[in-house]
C-alpha cells in the first residue's frame, strides 16, 4: 500500500471533516480530528498507510506552514505602547501571564526529573510552556471575544506561548548537539528576517501595478520568506520551524491584503497541514504504547502538568478580568498540540526520548484539545455578563 499512501492520506484529509460534520463534532479541532483519523488508518488501527518519502516531504512541509500561519496570526499592534494611559494594553497581563506559566513550567519539571518520571528537565519545560495558538485562534472567534481586551490579552500570552518556547528549543537543541557556534549565530536569522521585512516593506504598492491571476506574487514572496529563512535557520543550526515562523511575522508586518491571507490558509490548511496531522496519527503505535508501562504513565502526569502549568493565569487575569473569566483563560491556555508534535520530533531525532514517550506525550496534547475547549465553553455559556 505504500505506492497509494498519499492518495490514501489525501482522502482521509477529505473525508474527515464530513465525519465530524455528520456526527456533529464541529467543535472539536480540525487538527485533533485529523490525528484520530491518522490514528484509524495507521499503525494502531487498519494499518493501510505506510508513509514513503513523498508523504513524510509533505508532512515536513505542512509542519513549516502550519508555524508560518502562526507568525502571521500575531497583532503586532498589541505590542505598541499605548498612549493614552487610560487605554488599556494587554502588553503587560499578557507577559506577566506567560512568565507565571514559565516559572509554573520550571517547578513541575524539577518535580518530574527529581521523582526520575521524566529526566529531561528543559525539554520538559519547552513542553509545558508551550500553547496551541491556532486552537485558542478558533476559539475565542467562534465566542465573539477575539476583538475583546479579554481576548486579545489571551491572544498575545499564546503568542508569547508560541515564539519563546521556539527560541528555547532552538537554542536547547543547539547545545545538545553541541553546535555552540549555532547559538552565537542564532541573532543572524533574526537580523535576515529585519533586512528582507526592510527589503520587501513597500512592494505591494509595486505588486498592484503588475500582479495578474497567472503570477500570483503575494504568493511567491509567502514561499520566498519561508524557505529563505528556513534555509537560513538551518544552515546555522537553528530549527527550521523557527525560520519558518519569523517568516510568518515578516509576512504578516508587510501588511498583505486579506485575500493574500485567505490563499495562503488555503493552501496551507487545504493541503500541507492535514497530511502533517494525518501522519502525526498514522505513525503513532498505540498497541506498542500501552505495552510499555513506562510510557502510558505519562500521559496522566504530563496531562495533569499541562493544565497545571496554565493554571497559575488565573491569578494574573483575576484583577482585571474577575474570576470567571480569569478561570477560562487558565483552561484555554491548557490547549497544547501545535508546537508539541514539532517539539517531539525534535526530541526524537536527537534521542532525548522514546518513539513510545513521544506518543504518550502527544495524547496527554490531544485530550487537552479535546476536554479544555469544552470546559471554556461551558464555563462562558454560564455567565451572561458582557466582557470588553
Amino acid at each position: 500500500m505504500e505506492k497509494f499512501a498519499l492518495l490514501i492520506v489525501l482522502f482521509a484529509a477529505l473525508i474527515t471533516p464530513l465525519i465530524t460534520a455528520r456526527f456533529h463534532l464541529q467543535r472539536m479541532p480540525t487538527a485533533i480530528s485529523e490525528i484520530i483519523m491518522g490514528i484509524i488508518i495507521g499503525k494502531t488501527g487498519f494499518n493501510i498507510v505506510h508513509p514513503d518519502v513523498s508523504v513524510q516531504y509533505i508532512a515536513n512541509l505542512g509542519v513549516i506552514m502550519l508555524i508560518f500561519l502562526g507568525g502571521m496570526e500575531i497583532d503586532f499592534s498589541l505590542l505598541e505602547p499605548k498612549k493614552d494611559k487610560s487605554v488599556y494594553s494587554p502588553l503587560g497581563n499578557s507577559f506577566a501571564g506567560f512568565m507565571s506559566i514559565f516559572i509554573m513550567s520550571m517547578i513541575l519539571s524539577g518535580i518530574l526529573y527529581v521523582t526520575g518520571i521524566f529526566s529531561e528537565f528543559i525539554l520538559a519545560v519547552i513542553l509545558f510552556s508551550t500553547i496551541a495558538l491556532g486552537v485558542i485562534i478558533s476559539l475565542l472567534k467562534e465566542a465573539g471575544l477575539l476583538n475583546t481586551n479579554y481576548g486579545q490579552t489571551i491572544l498575545l500570552t499564546s503568542a508569547f506561548g508560541e515564539f519563546i518556547p521556539l527560541v528555547a528549543l532552538t537554542i536547547y537543541s543547539a547545545v545538545k548537539q553541541q553546535h555552540y557556534i549555532s547559538v552565537l549565530g542564532l541573532p543572524v536569522i533574526f537580523i535576515i528576517a529585519i533586512v528582507l521585512l526592510h527589503r520587501f516593506n513597500r512592494i505591494y504598492v509595486f505588486f498592484d501595478k503588475i500582479d495578474k491571476s497567472t503570477t500570483q506574487l503575494d504568493i511567491r514572496l509567502a514561499f520566498f520568506l519561508i524557505f529563505t529563512l528556513v534555509t537560513f535557520a538551518e544552515q546555522i543550526g537553528a530549527e527550521s520551524i523557527l525560520g519558518s515562523f519569523l517568516a510568518g511575522a515578516v509576512m504578516k508586518l508587510l501588511k498583505p491584503k486579506p485575500d493574500t491571507e485567505e490563499k495562503l490558509s488555503s493552501m496551507g490548511y487545504g493541503f500541507f497541514i492535514p497530511v502533517f496531522f494525518i501522519t502525526t496519527g498514522v505513525n503513532l503505535n498505540l498497541r506498542t504504547l500501552f505495552t510499555n508501562k513506562q510510557a502510558l504513565l505519562l500521559i496522566p502526569v504530563f496531562l495533569v502538568a499541562f493544565i497545571l502549568s496554565k493554571a497559575i493565569v488565573y491569578f494574573v487575569f483575576r484583577k482585571r478580568f474577575g474570576k470567571r473569566y480569569a478561570s477560562a483563560a487558565a483552561i484555554v491556555t491548557s490547549t497544547t498540540i501545535t508546537l508539541v508534535l514539532p517539539i517531539l520530533q525534535v526530541g526524537r531525532n536527537l534521542k532525548l526520548i522514546t518513539t513510545a514517550q513521544s506518543g504518550a506525550i502527544t495524547l496527554a496534547a490531544i485530550i487537552t484539545c479535546l476536554v479544555c475547549p469544552i470546559v471554556f465553553n461551558k464555563i462562558l455559556s454560564s455567565d451572561d455578563e458582557v466582557i470588553e
